[in-house]
């Protein structure tokens, strides 16, 4: 056989690969949905996240779900249940949202913070470049870093 059959032969059409994964999905919900923890024990989860806010912890570039987890002595699993039932989003977009208010705040306050590019706001706030805080910026304030400050 030719070497471009060979590959053709091992790719995996997509629709294959589509079901699983929505498999997956439907399972890791099920799990969750299976997942009980009491009042108590997520009020003290919440109550740790918060100290962790306060501290401004989540502006660390290894700020991650198993990261806040090590830190307020619980595991990712319960702490990623807790974001999700009291917040109503991911983990990931949690700690998103508290980096951009960081920012819009600082911009807002911070005259000074409003001359910084793109890439030193980003890498002050955590987020591994420029693009992915510029992305999560536009879809947070409906515009860019750039924009933002200019319109203060």
């Amino acid at each position: 056989m030719e070497k471009k059959e060979i590959e053709k032969e091992q790719q995996i059409p997509e629709e294959v690969i589509v079901p699983e994964l929505e498999e997956v999905e439907v399972q890791l919900k099920k799990e969750n949905a299976n997942l009980s923890i009491d009042e108590a024990k997520e009020n003290k989860i919440v109550e740790k996240l918060l100290a962790l806010e306060e501290k401004l912890e989540y502006l660390n570039a290894d700020f991650t779900l198993a990261y806040a987890a090590k830190k307020i002595k619980t595991n990712t699993t319960y702490l990623s249940y807790v974001v999700n039932k009291r917040f109503g989003k991911s983990f990931g977009e949690y700690t998103n949202e508290l980096k951009i208010n960081y920012v819009i705040n600082q911009m807002i306050t911070n005259h000074l913070y409003r001359k910084y590019s793109t890439q030193a706001i980003a890498e002050s706030v955590g987020f591994k470049n420029a693009v992915s805080f510029a992305k999560s910026f536009r879809k947070r304030t409906g515009v860019s870093p750039a924009q933002f400050a200019n319109n203060i």
